[in-house]
């Protein structure tokens, strides 16, 4: 059985993996352990911030032998052609908070952008797509999906001058406090990862209060989406 590692930063956010995974606690605490088709499902909830989402990758790593690594969850958009529940997938990752981000290209072993597994992000985008004809069919509205970078920071982005330096700086889709910091323990590890975010806000002075109107569904829908792109 492949094993494979599930990463939420928030409860909300492994809640649906949980239920449809039917997990129970193993002897490491915080992992929980489900199946589905041909898969071990270790699932961690990490708790907010690169230093837990890190720690998470590499217990799941060392502990229970992950092979793939997904993290999945809600984000700040960031982009103009970002919507509110849109998802976007990780084509690489870096930090908006490590500075100068030359230093980790000077000392190895991580480079200031690392690239998510192409295989498991053409999966995702796939599994977006029939998300999309379930919505339809239940009459509700589609979104759109996308590829492309995310940037990681240990702070909420709630303003929307702070915003625009991101999408000036690193040209990113959105933002959020964990991808990169798992993305850079898989690169070390040489485990293929993708991130998985669905937009909760837009990370400007209204950011606080979206991400509590739109927190659940954005999860549910990002759960969704690694359910069918494990199937």
């Amino acid at each position: 059985m492949k094993k494979i590692g599930l990463i939420g930063a928030m409860d909300s956010e492994i809640t649906a993996f949980r239920r449809d995974f039917h997990a129970v606690e193993t002897p490491h605490k915080g992992i929980l352990c489900g199946s589905f088709s041909d898969y071990e499902i270790y699932i961690c909830c990490s708790g907010v911030g690169k230093v837990n989402a890190a720690i998470a990758a590499q217990r799941l790593i060392d502990l229970c032998g992950v092979q793939y690594m997904i993290n999945s969850g809600v984000a700040g958009g960031l982009a103009k052609e970002i919507a509110k529940l849109d998802i976007v997938i990780s084509k690489q990752l870096t930090y908006h908070d490590f500075s100068p981000l030359e230093l980790l290209d000077k000392y190895p072993p991580c480079s200031h952008m690392m690239q998510a597994d192409a295989e498991l992000c053409e999966k995702a985008l796939h599994a977006c797509d029939a998300l999309n004809e379930k919505l339809k069919k239940d009459g509700k509205l589609p979104f759109t999906s996308h590829l492309g970078t995310i940037v990681s920071g240990d702070c909420f982005v709630s303003s929307a001058e702070k915003a625009q330096q991101l999408r000036d700086d690193f040209d990113a889709l959105c933002t959020e406090m964990e991808g990169a910091s798992i993305a850079h323990v898989c690169t070390v590890a040489k485990i293929p990862f993708v991130i998985i975010r669905a937009i909760s806000d837009f990370a400007d002075e209204d950011a606080e209060n979206s991400f509590e109107s739109f927190e659940t569904v954005a999860a549910d829908r990002a759960a969704f989406i690694v359910k069918e792109l494990l199937s």
